[in-house]
């Protein structure tokens, strides 16, 4: 079975860690079939839109989306680009290796991080030159979790 991953780059670092993770990712015995998408800081410049329609097609129908780091732009491509995907947490484990010098050698931790709520949905309006107001949202049901 083929898997579809969008990868979109993105801009700064997100340029060289892509290729990189999409290497890996070819050497993985598994079937991927890779989707080039753009979205950042240099397609706003040329197109005027930070995530086009075409990348939020690409990655709605990918089966995951691959995407390295956002600049300026960021707010326009990473909160609509969790939603598209359906992305509710960012999972980011933490471990040390046997063989390999760590300040604490019997790491393992997974840190979960809700990205849909509070400042993570993005309702955001400027009231006056220079001054931003920022609503915060919190559902009952993530609240009593």
């Amino acid at each position: 079975m083929t898997h579809e991953i969008a990868v979109v780059p993105g801009d700064g670092i997100g340029q060289e860690v892509t290729p990189a993770a999409v290497e890996v990712l070819r050497a993985v015995d598994a079937d991927f079939d890779f989707v080039e998408a753009d979205a950042g800081d240099a397609v706003k410049a040329e197109t005027g839109e930070a995530l086009p329609a075409e990348t939020r097609e690409v990655a709605a129908e990918a089966d995951a989306t691959l995407f390295g780091a956002a600049g300026e732009t960021a707010a326009a491509v990473i909160l609509p680009l969790r939603e598209i995907v359906g992305s509710f947490a960012n999972v980011r484990p933490a471990r040390s290796y046997p063989g390999l010098e760590a300040v604490q050698p019997d790491t393992d931790l997974v840190f979960i991080r809700e990205n849909t709520e509070g400042v993570y949905s993005g309702i955001e309006s400027e009231i006056a030159d220079g001054v931003t107001t920022l609503t915060r949202v919190i559902t009952e049901e993530a609240a009593r979790e």
